[in-house]
């Protein structure tokens, strides 16, 4: 059975882990890789190729919705909420 498999972009821990504990709990999910920054998930996110983003709109340094207009360039396929 594919999992769809999820990426975190969120800048708080207590968040970001809770995220990946539903995700990873939920059938049919599975979390790849989770990220603190924007900065952190541009240089590591095409090598773990997510169906789904899960983005933080209010990062430090540069934004979400920059970060989501990078991601998009490289991985256009990616499907953001």
């Amino acid at each position: 059975i594919m999992s769809l498999r999820v990426s975190i972009v969120e800048d708080d821990d207590r968040i970001r882990e809770s995220l990946i504990v539903l995700i990873d709990g939920a059938e049919g999910f599975r979390c790849v890789s989770a990220y603190e920054s924007a900065e952190d998930a541009l240089s590591d996110l095409k090598l773990k190729d997510p169906d789904v983003v899960l983005m933080d709109i209010n990062l430090p340094n540069m934004n979400g919705i920059d970060c989501v207009r990078k991601i998009k360039s490289t991985l256009p396929a990616v499907s953001f909420g």
